[in-house]
This record gives structure tokens, sequence and C-alpha cells, in this order.
């Protein structure tokens, strides 16, 4: 691989911003130096890209707030996972309000140990417009089923946020139809008339399967029918995030949907405690 070249960094620059596009590499990032395109309001040092992900890199002996800013303003304007972090050199100091202003807004920090990256505040997606119902406002027993997917969500990896979630309203949803079955109060339509599922075929289940079921409920009952609906209407996009996550048409349908579905996954999993 030929040496990169950076032409508007300082000489004594260069081997951090070199240590980080190492670092990206390694973590699957294509990388490249110094790569202007369309709208950009700067070159910066590093642009790294992973399936839908884009990380717009500026290694600097200080924090430039005004170039951080309109770097987030561009990143928010994109309708695609488009993040923004700043790189330091070792022993580098910064305010605590400037790292505040960077966490407030969404930016990375990195800080440059030895030949690595140290991430001290993760680059969030600027580009998603997600505001999840406060943690500290759900029950306790909710807070900790969904406790996993929050830290996902607040750290921007919202697809596993969200796979978190769905397995967590499965699980819910399982117990739910297990113990109506149990108490006789639900009974399941089959093909053939009433038949309801033993609790071991209701652990195999599909999310498609258990929501069928959910909609086989005779003499449903409000929270019935919503399990139902909340379960169906996530399932294609939890079949794609567990296996088509790369796929571009998998990534626009999320984006365009998550929001509404971790609201639903809350509210549903809400009322069946």
């Amino acid at each position: 691989m030929p040496p990169r070249v950076y032409s508007t960094l300082s000489v004594r620059l260069q081997e951090y911003a070199e240590a980080a596009a190492i670092h990206f590499e390694n973590h699957g990032y294509k990388v490249y130096t110094e790569k202007r395109e369309l709208g950009f309001p700067y070159t910066p040092t590093l642009l790294c890209r992973r399936h839908s992900t884009t990380i717009i890199v500026e290694v600097s002996n200080r924090v430039l707030l005004d170039r951080v800013n309109a770097w987030i303003s561009y990143a928010r304007s994109c309708n695609r996972d488009t993040r923004v972090a700043i790189c330091l050199p070792p022993k580098t100091t910064i305010s605590p309000e400037v790292e505040n202003h960077l966490r407030q807004r969404g930016a990375g920090l990195y800080t440059m140990q030895g030949a690595d990256a140290i991430e001290r505040i993760p680059p969030r997606d600027m580009a998603l417009n997600v505001a999840l119902p406060p943690l500290n406002t759900l029950p306790r027993q909710l807070q900790r089923l969904l406790g996993s997917a929050y830290e996902q969500f607040h750290r921007s990896q919202w697809r596993e946020g969200f796979e978190d979630a769905c397995q967590a309203l499965e699980v819910e949803a399982r117990r739910y139809l297990k113990a109506g079955i149990r108490s006789g109060r639900i009974s399941v339509m089959g093909a053939s008339g009433p038949r309801n599922p033993t609790p071991q075929q209701i652990d195999r289940m599909t999310m498609g399967r258990l929501a069928n079921a959910f909609t086989n409920i005779q003499n449903q009952n409000h929270l019935d029918a919503q399990i139902g609906q909340v379960l169906a209407a996530i399932n294609a996009d939890r079949v794609g995030v567990a296996h088509h996550k790369s796929k571009a048409k998998t990534e626009k349908s999320l984006r365009a949907h998550v929001g509404q579905h971790m609201w639903a996954i809350v509210v549903a999993m809400k009322d069946m405690l």
C-alpha cells in the first residue's frame, strides 16, 4: 500500500493522522485521506466509511469549535449515518466546557495513546433524529429490560439497540402469551379450531409467527391486539437488522421507522408489565 499523503496537515501531526487512519482501518473502515466531497465545509483529515456509516475525522492539536460546529451542521443535513470526530495528539488538554460542548453536540473525541486512538466520546449519528421516552420515567422493571437498548442508542449504536429492544419485547410477549394460556384466559384459534401452542412451541416461534398467534387469539382484549400489532409492525425491520444489516434497503427502512418502532415497543412492554 503506498504511503498516505497529507497536504493540508502540519508535519508534526501527520504521524497521529496515520495512526488514526490505521485505527479506523483495523475497525473495518475504508479510509480516505483529505478527500473533498460536494458540500463539505472543509477538507477533512480522514474520511472513514464502513457499510452505511461515514465518520469525518479531523486531526488537530486543538479543538476548533467553529470548524466542529460547521461539520456537525453538515452531518445533520445528510440522509445517511454521518458522524464527526476530533482526534488530538497525546497529552493534549481541553477544558471541561469544550469537552461538554462536544458531548452535547454529538461530536466524537479521540486522544492518541502510543499507536492507537482512544475513544473518549463516541461520535453520534447526526442524521438520525430519534427521541426515546426518558428511561428514568419508566417503571424499574422496564428500565432493567430496556437499559441495554438505551445504552446502545446513547452511543449511537442504534441498530444494535433496536435489536436488543426487539429481543426484550419477544421475551415479554412469549411470557404474556404463556401466562394467558395457562390461566385459561387466552385461547388461540388454529386452522381447524382452538388449538393453543405449547410453551415449547411458543419459545420456537419467530416474531412473525408470534404476531400471528396474537392475531388469532379469540375474544382479544385491547392489549392482546396491541401486542400483535406491534410485533407485526416491527417484524420486517427486525428481520432486516438481524440478517440484512448491510443492505441499503434495510438501512433506509430502519432509519425511517426506528423511532416509531421504539416508542411502540416501550409502550407495549410498559402495558404488559
